[in-house]
């Protein structure tokens, strides 16, 4: 490694050893569908600031705190802004829903782990999906979330109780007679 910070080649060595990892993190504070952005934006920003690296610590962790801080504050960016109740508007009723099974190869059980996942608070989804997905220690995962090792185990601890319960809790059949 170079006396400050990281070299270009160092650079692109640690983004590519821990893109994963950084996807995962991403994805546990934006979403799925907005993760490669965040890691993206993490990547320009990271190379604009790779002369603050301080050397012989990990890259992992630097560049976790730096999608973690990003994706703060897309989230703030993104939470609707509070309004008084005398002045929503009224909505259109929805339609009814109609499933009649002719569409069950269309259904992915993915669905249901995301939907309880999204309802998960951050630190513990994220918690949950760097040691689940990307098999990191709790170690690993305190330091990429700025927390301490029992915390993140116990994050996601919690994360698999409130997965599973609302997962037992779910409609298990949907098979037509």
């Amino acid at each position: 490694m170079s006396l400050t910070g990281l070299s270009a080649d160092e650079f692109t060595a640690a983004f590519a050893r821990h893109g994963r990892t950084l996807w995962v993190l991403a994805a546990a504070w934006v979403g799925r569908e907005n993760a490669m952005d965040l890691v993206q934006e993490t990547a320009a920003l990271a190379w604009q600031r790779r002369d603050r690296f301080a050397p012989g610590s990990d890259a992992r962790a630097w560049l976790s705190q730096i999608a973690r801080h990003l994706g703060a504050n897309e989230r703030r960016r993104k939470r609707p802004l509070s309004v008084a109740p005398d002045e929503l508007q009224p909505s259109a009723p929805l339609p009814a829903a109609h499933f009649d099974g002719s569409d069950l190869a269309s259904l992915d059980c993915g669905d249901e782990i995301t939907a309880a996942l999204r309802e998960l608070p951050a630190t513990q989804r994220a918690s949950l999906l760097l040691h689940v997905v990307s098999g990191h220690t709790f170690a690993e995962i305190g330091a990429m979330l700025e927390i301490p090792e029992n915390t993140a185990a116990s994050h996601a601890r919690r994360a698999r109780l409130a997965l599973a319960e609302t997962l037992s809790s779910a409609p298990t059949d949907v098979r037509t007679p």
